[in-house]
Formats: C-alpha cells, sequence, structure tokens
C-alpha cells in the first residue's frame, strides 16, 4: 500500500469511529447500568467507550503497518523537477481516526429518568447545528487527507515545508556546509540547519525546520540535506530519476 492510499484509508475509519462513539453511548453504555456493581459497571463503561477508539484505529493500523514505515528515498515530481516527501501516513492517519471519534461526542445524549436508555439532549434548531458540526468536521477530515499536507520538497533552490497555511522555504546558498546533524530521539521531528547570517557575522544562526510528518527517514533526510548544501553541482538534476539513484548510492556509501 502506497502512502496516499494509506492516508485515504483513515477517513473511512474516522466516520467508523464516530459512528461507534455515538452507538456505545446509544446502545451500549446503558447497558452498563444494569450491572449490580459499581466497581463492573465502571469496569465495563470504561471498556465500551475505548473501544469505540481502539478498534477502529487498530485495525487501521494493522492494515497500514508497511505504508508506516518512513523510507530511505524520495518520491520523484519530474514535471516540477523536485524531490517529495509527502504526509505521513504514521502521522496523519491515527491523528484523523482520534478526532473521528471525538466527532462523535458532539451530539449530546442523556439518561431518561427512571429507565436504563438515553435519549438526545438537544432538539429543533440545536440539535440541527450540532449534526451541522459533525457533518463539516468529518467533511474536514477528508479534505485534508487529501490535499497531502504538509508536505517537504527538495528542489534546486532549497528544502521547501507547505503547510496547510503557511510555508517555509530555506535555500541551500543560505546554509552553512557540513549540517545539518542526524536527527536521533526526541530530535528526529526538526532539522537543525545552520544559516549564513544576514549581514554577514562569524557565527551562523540555527534554523529549525519541522519535518516529523513527511514520510521519509529523517537520518535519510539529513543526509540528502547536508549533501546538497556541499554539493551545489548537483542541485540543478533534483527532480529526476538519475540524480535520486545516484544520491541514495552517495549516502549509502
Amino acid at each position: 500500500m502506497d502512502p496516499r492510499a494509506a492516508r485515504l484509508l483513515a477517513w473511512p475509519f474516522a466516520l467508523a469511529a464516530a459512528a461507534l462513539r455515538f452507538a456505545s453511548e446509544w446502545w451500549l453504555e446503558p447497558l452498563t447500568w444494569r450491572l449490580t456493581s459499581a466497581a463492573a459497571g465502571l469496569v465495563a463503561w470504561l471498556a465500551v467507550g475505548a473501544a469505540g477508539i481502539l478498534v477502529p484505529l487498530g485495525v487501521y493500523l494493522l492494515l497500514t503497518r508497511s505504508a508506516r514505515r518512513r523510507p530511505a528515498t524520495f518520491e520523484v515530481d519530474g514535471r516540477a523537477r523536485r524531490f517529495t516527501a509527502p504526509t505521513a501516513p504514521a502521522w496523519v492517519g491515527p491523528w484523523s481516526i482520534v478526532v473521528g471519534w471525538l466527532t462523535g461526542g458532539v451530539v449530546m445524549v442523556e439518561r431518561v429518568p427512571g429507565e436504563d436508555r438515553v435519549r438526545l439532549f438537544d432538539t429543533g434548531a440545536v440539535l440541527v447545528v450540532e449534526l451541522v458540526v459533525v457533518a463539516l468536521v468529518l467533511l474536514l477530515i477528508g479534505v485534508f487527507l487529501w490535499s497531502d499536507r504538509p508536505r517537504l520538497t527538495l528542489d534546486s533552490q532549497g528544502i521547501t515545508v507547505r503547510g496547510l497555511l503557511r510555508r517555509t522555504t530555506v535555500r541551500w546558498d543560505r546554509l552553512v556546509p557540513g549540517g545539518p546533524p542526524a536527527p536521533s530521539g526526541k530530535s528526529t521531528g526538526v532539522l537543525v540547519l545552520a544559516e549564513i547570517p544576514v549581514p554577514p557575522g562569524p557565527r551562523a544562526v540555527p534554523r529549525t525546520v519541522p519535518v516529523g510528518r513527511a514520510h521519509v527517514d529523517p537520518v535519510f533526510l539529513a543526509g540528502a540535506v547536508r549533501h546538497y548544501v556541499a554539493a551545489a553541482e548537483h542541485r540543478p538534476a533534483i527532480g529526476t530519476p538519475a540524480e535520486l539513484d545516484r544520491l541514495r548510492a552517495a549516502l549509502a556509501s
């Protein structure tokens, strides 16, 4: 399964999580009220609530296990002459399902006095607003998954991270050769670049670029950035399959 398919697959699971959240509150939780033991009722209530998120999330993670591994390579965008790393399914997929599950609780219910069943807490215009909010959030989840943002690209000019609202670009000729260091531990989500100060000064200015949501191995990415900062003669070839093969061989050696 490719990364794009793995991202889009998260949307039906987000819908399922929302439906399970509402269904558990409407049908399953009232069953826990019939238990005579308060402790047993609490455990059953927690189990019902957890199942609504753990079942769709677990199945999604199982189906996309291979697609969530971050590869030591880029995708080639030959038309735009750039290397790209799309949004990582390992990040956007689980979060989409969690948001879907939370959305399922927007339509509130309450216990019918004296009975082991529930009813809608709001009616009329308030209920319509709740349903509209649920529909909009679930639709936005789908749009977000389809938009493939944030997205990381390398081209002949530099490295760019395109988010939903922001675009961050760092030019190769603004970076000091020798960096960035290979991310490790908790720092795998960022690249710490050394940028030439303006006006020029004796010390480089650290520049942090968020890359943790990109579907690429962070060590490979750091190596690629170091390579193109130092080897300006190879930058014009970025975005071609031959250059990607050469880059991978250079970094492997």
